[in-house]
């Protein structure tokens, strides 16, 4: 098995080439999904989230991720000390995924915390989804309704787009249009063998 970690930026267009690579056949491990899969098998997350927050990330007994993702974006102190708390959980259930899927010649971790996280050690190929921060800003204030201020800080809470770039082995620039993405892409998966595959 060839384990392929793919990380990008907030809003930098990563689910569309993860939509891409599905429908190629690529079987893909998705590290947001497993937050929250681990959430539910883990009730000692939300005693940790409520002894800790009380209701404010609680609405009707019901985690509300927003209340939660607002804190933890503004708060780099509570933000680390939430991933301590749920991280070893979520590397927990990526390893089962990864074990389950053996017989795969690609696995994909779409990530978004790879480098920060170090999820990378155990992948053989790196890959990050770029995008101008212009275009990122943009992108993340019409997805999520945010003005610019709190879309800036969302975007400062997370490894510099550089530095994921100087990290990863391979780049695929998704700041213009999809068509010039997968082509891009496509030069990737070239280089990588996964044409020979199909």
């Amino acid at each position: 098995m060839i384990k392929i970690g793919l990380t990008g930026g907030i809003a930098s267009g990563k689910t569309t080439i993860v939509k891409y690579l599905m429908a190629l056949g690529v079987k893909v491990i998705d590290a947001d999904l497993i937050a929250r899969e681990v959430l539910e098998i883990y009730p000692e997350i939300h005693a940790y989230l409520k002894e800790t927050y009380g209701d404010v990330v609680f609405r009707e007994g019901i985690l509300d991720r927003k209340a939660l993702g607002k804190i933890i974006f503004l708060d780099k102190e509570e933000r680390e000390k939430y991933n301590a708390v749920i991280m070893p959980r979520i590397k927990k259930l990526v390893e089962k995924r990864f074990r389950e899927l053996k017989d795969e010649k690609y696995v994909i971790l779409d990530a978004p915390l790879l480098f920060e996280e170090k999820f990378d050690k155990n992948m053989d190929i790196t890959i990050t989804v770029y995008v101008e921060k212009d275009a990122q800003l943009k992108r993340l204030m019409k997805r999520d309704n945010l003005m610019e201020k709190e879309a800036l800080t969302r975007v400062e809470s997370q490894m510099d787009m550089r530095e994921k770039v100087r990290k990863s082995d391979y780049v695929v620039n998704n700041s213009g249009e999809l068509i010039d993405t997968l082509a891009e892409l496509t030069l990737v998966l070239k280089k990588i063998g996964f044409e020979n595959e199909k």
